[in-house]
């Protein structure tokens, strides 16, 4: 029988693990009430390779090792510690276990069984989409090889004249150009051939008759499909409008031999919603609807959307909302929108109010910042980068070399996470996603000591901090246009410490340049800011470089910059240190120490050669930028490679 203090311990230490902090307090007494607690000695087993799935487990205290063997030697080997769950993976795919978890350090764990969990998935979006990224991570980075990628896809709308064609024939073009997948679009309602005509499709001859051959011989004829195919690589697959009911009971037969020639299959079902379009939902990884966002078509959404969820089940962020601007001339916030139709996510802008989209026209342009359907190719095809902004104080200039670099090379960045200077520095890219309005916006400003001074230093009687901070916050909010992160153009994520509580904060929302102070405030140099009911300051003390932020958020690439070098040069003391030094060299031992556990997460690390460099050297920024540009040509071609 549970105690109520493990009650109590087991919700405090739930909110803590990434799995489950976006779930409400009151959620989490729920959760917590279906957990219960095994403490498991060093060298036993939990569960072997092979094993019946019936359960997950959080580890709270202790370590698991996760190991495979076969014939052939160890597949994946992994030690789990405090926070890290396992197990969930075999229950979602209801197949026997596909490791063995072997304790290797006395270990408490806690265990919710299948049932629970389940009900756990379907009540909380949030946990289903932290999984799904999670996985997607793991499948671009070989950490997993027991978990099935994703491969076919639904793809509706709420409504005609919303752009669906528009938006799937794009982003099959972007994911054929911008990965090596092959894909396929079935269309089963689609009849005009010169409809696909516009979108440059030629008709060809079906390219393996073999892809039919689990249809029984009396259903299947020749004529009742027609093959198209795009320059780009892409293929399209068109189901006479006839044959589309026969497909019902023979749909999972045609989708397994589909599955042995392509890598991604999209059914593209309009917005319709009979026997074919509720069994394709049902049997497909993910299913997408575009919708329209005008008021009048709310409830309508909703209803569709819940019709989506019933028919898809419990599953890993099984459907998928996007907004499609094409109706209407005014639409409903996007951030209304979520709380609205309960969504897990702010819903992205699939398809703009542009020529091709209103043309119903193919966009094959490598536009960036990367939006609309090639961001969801990119995100599909599992080639999103993501870079991490580290804490420095001053040195962080350099970030603008290595952006330099990336933007002169061509490195599209997907998504953005920064940490104190960083967090400025990313922000105020992500505004624009120029390297020339973001230079002009700081180190241009200052280019003398006494410009430096001026512009970002506000004395303030040292009770809490030797500067206000308010001359930061106005540049911030200059630069960035007095940004909500809603009008960002790259998603972009910012980290800070509630000092009362010694937490990690992630702001995501909001106000853009008050979540930059917040993450700025080097304690003791900057007073602490009450942002989001929270005193606030340097989110450096906890995470110097933010990588696991950009791994949660769904990143396939990760590159990070750090400019406190772990590995310090040694320097002769030459006089006592002043109190300004003092506070500046303890900040780098912090950020330096706090720095030893992001490379291993990352695909490449840049480390810009800023030693020698005070952390108040703000008018040194041509010559930070220009370490940062060096630093980045060291390694682009590495970089070329991991993205390309």
């Amino acid at each position: 029988m549970k105690t109520l203090d493990l009650d109590m311990d087991l919700e405090f230490f739930l909110s803590k693990v990434p799995l489950f902090s976006s779930i409400s307090i009151s959620q989490l007494r729920d959760i917590a009430s279906c957990f219960t607690s095994m403490e498991v000695k060093k060298d036993s087993i939990i569960f072997h390779e092979g094993d019946l799935s019936d359960s997950m487990y959080v580890i709270r205290t202790g370590a698991v090792l996760i190991h495979s063997e076969k014939k052939e030697g160890s597949l994946f080997q992994v030690e789990l510690k405090r926070g890290d769950f396992f197990g969930e993976m075999a229950l979602l795919s209801d197949l026997p276990r596909n490791a063995t978890a072997r304790v290797t350090l006395d270990a408490m764990v806690f265990r919710l069984k299948k049932n629970d969990f389940e009900t756990l998935l379907s009540g909380n979006k949030h946990i289903g989409l932290f999984l799904s990224r999670l996985y997607a991570r793991r499948l671009s980075s070989g950490f997993e090889k027991g978990i099935r990628k994703p491969s076919f896809y639904s793809v509706s709308s709420s409504d005609s004249d919303l752009g669906l064609s528009h938006f799937l024939y794009s982003m099959s073009f972007h994911i054929s150009t911008e990965s090596h997948k092959k894909v396929l679009v079935v269309e089963p309602h689609l009849e005009l051939e010169s409809i696909l005509q516009k979108f440059d499709l030629k008709s060809v001859a079906c390219p393996d008759q073999s892809l039919f051959s689990l249809l029984p011989s009396n259903l299947y004829k020749a004529n009742d499909f027609k093959w198209f195919y795009h320059s780009s690589g892409f293929s399209v697959l068109q189901v006479h409008k006839g044959f589309s009911e026969n497909l019902v009971p023979v749909l999972p037969l045609l989708m397994e031999n589909l599955k042995t020639r392509f890598d991604l299959i999209f059914f593209s079902l309009a917005h319709y919603f009979g026997n074919l379009e509720q069994q394709a939902v049902r049997l497909c990884d993910k299913n997408m609807i575009l919708i329209n966002n005008t008021r009048p078509s709310l409830e309508d959404v909703r209803q569709k959307i819940h019709r989506l969820e019933e028919k898809a089940g419990v599953g890993l962020d099984r459907v998928r909302v996007g907004v499609s601007h094409l109706c209407g001339s005014h639409g409903i916030p996007r951030d209304e929108l979520k709380k609205e139709l309960h969504l897990s996510e702010t819903p992205q802008i699939w398809v703009e109010r542009s020529d091709v989209a209103l043309k119903d026209q193919m966009d094959t342009l490598k536009r960036f910042p990367v939006k609309g359907p090639r961001a969801i190719a990119r995100e599909i095809a599992g080639v999103r980068v993501g870079l991490a902004l580290g804490a420095g104080a001053a040195r962080g200039w350099s970030h603008i070399g290595v952006l330099k670099v990336l933007e002169d090379h061509g490195i599209h960045i997907d998504m953005i996470s920064g940490t104190s200077m960083g967090a400025l520095v990313g922000a105020i890219y992500a505004a624009k996603g120029s390297v020339d309005h973001l230079k002009r916006q700081t180190i241009d400003h200052f280019r003398t000591k006494a410009m430096a001074r001026k512009g970002i230093f506000d004395y303030s009687l040292p009770f809490k901090g030797f500067l206000r901070g308010k001359k930061a916050l106005n540049l911030v909010a200059t630069a960035v246009n007095q940004a909500d992160f809603m009008d960002l153009l790259i998603p972009t994520f910012i980290v800070s410490v509630d000092i009362l509580k010694g937490e990690e904060i992630l702001i995501e929302t909001g106000d853009v340049a008050k979540a930059v102070r917040s993450s700025l405030s080097l304690p003791v140099i900057f007073s602490p800011i009450r942002h989001m009911g929270r005193w606030m300051v340097d989110g450096g003390l906890l995470n110097p470089v933010p990588v696991n932020i950009l791994e949660q958020k769904g990143a396939d690439k990760i590159i990070a910059v750090c400019v406190e070098n772990p590995r310090p040069r040694l320097q002769k003391a030459t006089k006592s240190p002043g109190i300004m030094e003092v506070v500046s060299r303890t900040i780098s031992i912090v950020h330096g120490r706090a720095t030893s556990g992001f490379a291993g997460k990352s695909d490449i690390v840049i480390y810009p050669d800023v030693q020698g460099f005070a952390w108040d050297d703000f008018h040194k920024g041509e010559i930070l930028m220009q370490r940062g540009i060096m630093a980045c040509e060291e390694v682009i071609q590495e970089i070329k490679g991991l993205v390309q």
